[in-house]
């Protein structure tokens, strides 16, 4: 497609973004994240079939023009960047899927003084570019049936001197397309054509302009895991800074937002909406001021009218729901004993023992290996498991 505004808009994030009462094991795999990368080196690399030959290197120019026909190593690859991406010492720490042939991964490199530089490979059906290193963290986001790589400032606020250096990259039909990120005021409602993306402060990008904004929503001060159906609906979390957390959606853009309530008095929690709308997995969090507490796994196929409990677990472990058109879904539980939990689909699944996450698009479901470099995918709902190092 020749516009990115006709296409549908889904975020996948970086990173899938963890409950409250988890924020003790993030810390813990970031430890060993840096351990790792400042250690003798990461896995090696191997040759996969799925990954693009490293192109010919070239400068970035900016340009949008697309590539000559039949020419993909036309499309600019930075020198800088592949020199991040193919370092011994850089790890890659994120990846999104817009179809199985077409990705974006996150690759960080230590530096000194505990700071790190990243950068952004994308592949598209076997054409290869890369995004430009940067001091700030990339996230990368399905956008329809493409992915853009998006490096955002520290803050939204427009004086911030980060934004300077924010920038958004893209592969599509039209070749390779990079853009400034700009600064716009705060709102309530967002276009037809944004992309939501959220860690806590919920962000509306729109990628035909590269205009980034805060989006607010009343009544909540955080927002996570923001997910579109094929409806139009946009979902998420959104909690208050108490941290109790409630399914919230919008079907006009965020004029009217409705929601409902994950688990009384439960802080945070984790949604996985499936693509047609009408299966959601829930993870509510833990309540405040409990130790040992267990959670309700949470199935609809309703659209959230009605709720069946098919597992209870520790909510520090539960991760990763996912949903299914056809009225199932997954979570990941990394407990004593490691559970691929599979509701409305019958017994669980045993997980692959690196398997740090998971995130879905369609049928196809995939995730970042945990404390490795390679990206996990299933095309069976997470019977059987391949690996590849997206670089």
């Amino acid at each position: 497609m020749s516009e990115l505004k006709e296409l549908s808009w889904e975020v996948q994030k970086t990173v899938q973004p963890l409950p409250f009462e988890a924020l003790e094991r993030r810390g813990v795999r970031r430890r060993h994240r840096r351990q790792a990368l400042t250690g003798a080196g990461v896995v090696a690399t191997v040759t996969i079939a799925v990954l693009a030959a490293v192109l010919p290197l070239g400068n970035v120019t900016g340009t949008e023009k697309p590539p000559t026909a039949g020419t993909p190593a036309s499309i600019p690859v930075d020198q800088a960047a592949e020199k991040l991406i193919h370092d011994k010492k850089s790890g890659a720490i994120g990846i999104a899927f817009a179809t199985p042939t077409r990705w974006a991964s996150v690759w960080m490199s230590p530096q000194p003084g505990y700071t790190w530089n990243y950068a952004a490979v994308l592949s598209r059906d076997g054409v290869r570019t890369t995004a430009p290193v940067r001091k700030n963290q990339y996230d990368v986001l399905r956008v329809g049936d493409e992915v853009l790589a998006l490096s955002m400032p520290t803050s939204m606020k427009g004086s911030d001197p980060t934004w300077a250096q924010a920038v958004m990259v893209g592969l599509t039909d039209q070749g390779r397309i990079e853009k400034k990120v700009r600064w716009a005021p705060p709102t309530t409602e967002f276009g037809d054509g944004d992309v939501l993306l959220a860690s806590g402060t919920l962000r509306a990008l729109n990628p035909e302009t590269g205009t980034l904004r805060e989006v607010k929503i009343p009544g909540i001060d955080n927002a996570y895991q923001p997910q579109r159906d094929t409806t139009g609906r946009w979902w998420l979390v959104g909690a208050k800074n108490s941290g109790v957390g409630n399914i919230y959606w919008t079907d006009d853009r965020g004029k009217t937002w409705d929601h409902s309530v994950i688990s009384p008095g439960r802080m945070g929690g984790r949604l996985g909406v499936s693509p047609d709308g009408k299966t959601i997995v829930a993870i509510p969090g833990s309540k405040p001021g409990t130790t040992g507490d267990l959670v309700p796994l949470q199935l609809s196929t309703d659209r959230g009218e009605h709720w069946t409990t098919v597992a209870t677990r520790n909510p520090t472990y539960l991760s990763s729901p996912v949903a299914f058109d056809n009225g199932t879904g997954l979570a990941l539980y990394q407990g004593k004993k490691r559970e691929l939990l599979r509701p409305g689909a019958g017994a669980a699944f045993t997980p692959p023992a690196d398997l740090g996450g998971l995130t879905s698009i369609g049928g196809f479901v995939y995730g970042m290996q945990y404390n490795g470099n390679h990206a996990i995918t299933s095309t069976d709902h997470g019977k059987t498991w391949k690996y590849f190092e997206p670089r």
